[in-house]
C-alpha cells in the first residue's frame, strides 16, 4: 500500500496571525537585549539609555491589496509611513529614525515616486521623524513600499497590549468604520493623543485598531493574563460617517487606526473632563475588561450577549 503524505497546511488554513504564532515558534524572542520581541504592536529593546525602550517596527504596503494604481502616490506614501506611526503610538512612544524600501515597476513615472516620498516625509515630519535611509528594487508586477521605524519611549511609560485588568474600562479615539471610502489613506496616528495619555494616565493596556475591533480585541486577549476577557457594548460604539450607521462596518471593516485602551474605571471621568480640554478626536467608552477565558463579547442593544468573533480583515484568508 502507498503511504499517504501528510499534507502540510496552506498559509490561509492558518490565517495572518495563526502564521505569525507559527514563525514565533521558531523565532522566539531571546536574548537580554529583548524585552517584548513578536506578539504586539512593536518590538521593545533595550538600548543605550537607562531610561528608555527603543521601539522597532516594519509595515509593507502593497499595491492591489492596500492601495489602488490609481490612489494618489502622495496619499500613498501618507499611509505608509503613517501606519508605522501608529504602532508606536500603541506602545506609547515617539517616533525617530524611518528607513524605506520600494519595489518598483522600470517604467513607473519617477514623478509618481517623488510624490510618494513627499508624502512618506509629509507623515514623517509631521511627527519630529526622520527619513534615513532605504533601498530599491526592480518588480515585475505589483509594486510595494516598506517602512521600518525605530522610536523611543520612557521605561515607566511602556503599554504593551497585553496589561488589561479584570474591572477596567475599555475606551476608544475617534470613529470606526468606512475605511475604503478614503479614510485609509488621510488618517492621522495618534501619536500626540497616545503620549499626552501616557503621561497622565496610568493606561494598562493600549493597541492600534489596524485589522478591525473585532479581531485587534481578540489580539488583547490573546495577549492577556489567564482569566482575561472583553465585552463590548453595541449601543457605544462610534460609528464613523463612512460607514453609514453600519455597525458591522464598526467592528470588522479594519484600517481605523484608532487606539484601544483599557484604564481603572475611577479615572475616566477626570479622563473625560480632561482629554475634552485638550484634543478635538472623540473619546468613547465602549466596555468593561471581565473575567473570562480570553473571550470577547458584544452587547446587543437589548441587553442580550452574544461572543464577538474575529472578523477584520486577514491577508491569507481565504475569500
Amino acid at each position: 500500500m502507498k503511504r499517504l503524505r501528510k499534507k502540510h497546511p496552506a498559509v490561509r488554513d492558518l490565517g495572518e496571525f495563526g502564521l505569525i504564532r507559527e514563525l514565533r515558534g521558531i523565532v522566539g524572542s531571546s536574548g537580554n537585549s529583548v524585552v517584548v520581541g513578536i506578539g504586539d504592536d512593536c518590538a521593545v529593546l533595550r538600548g543605550d539609555n537607562p531610561h528608555k525602550y527603543l521601539l522597532y517596527t516594519c509595515d509593507p504596503v502593497v499595491e492591489g491589496i492596500h492601495y489602488r494604481p490609481t490612489d494618489p502616490p502622495r496619499k500613498v506614501g501618507w499611509k505608509t509611513m503613517a501606519r508605522n506611526l501608529s504602532d508606536i503610538a500603541a506602545m506609547g512612544g515617539v517616533p525617530r529614525w524611518a528607513v524605506v524600501s520600494i519595489g518598483l515597476r522600470r517604467g513607473t513615472d519617477v514623478r509618481w515616486v517623488k510624490q510618494l516620498y513627499a508624502g512618506l516625509q509629509a507623515a514623517a515630519k509631521a511627527f519630529g521623524c526622520q527619513i534615513v535611509g532605504g533601498d530599491t528594487t526592480r518588480v515585475r508586477h505589483e509594486q510595494f513600499v516598506v517602512v521600518a521605524l525605530v522610536g523611543e519611549v520612557e521605561r515607566s511609560r511602556i503599554t504593551l497590549r497585553g496589561g488589561a485588568k479584570v474591572g477596567d474600562s475599555i475606551l476608544v479615539t475617534g470613529t470606526l468604520g468606512g475605511s475604503l471610502r478614503g479614510k485609509h489613506l488621510s488618517f492621522t496616528p495618534r501619536i500626540c493623543e497616545a503620549r499626552w495619555l501616557v503621561a497622565h494616565f496610568p493606561v494598562h493596556a493600549m493597541i492600534d485598531l489596524s485589522d478591525g475591533l473585532s479581531s485587534d480585541l481578540h489580539r488583547m486577549a490573546e495577549a492577556s493574563p489567564r482569566g482575561i476577557g472583553f465585552e463590548i457594548h453595541a449601543a457605544e460604539i462610534p460609528i464613523s460617517r463612512a460607514a453609514r450607521g453600519n455597525l458591522s462596518a464598526a467592528l470588522h471593516d479594519g484600517e481605523d487606526f484608532e487606539l484601544l485602551f483599557t484604564l481603572d474605571p475611577r479615572h475616566v471621568t477626570a479622563l473625560r473632563q480632561k482629554w475634552a480640554r485638550r484634543f478635538r478626536t472623540e473619546l468613547t467608552e465602549i466596555g468593561r475588561v471581565v473575567n473570562s477565558k480570553h473571550k470577547v463579547a458584544l452587547i446587543q442593544r437589548d441587553g442580550s450577549r452574544q461572543p464577538l468573533t474575529a472578523s477584520g480583515y486577514d491577508h491569507f484568508a481565504a475569500s
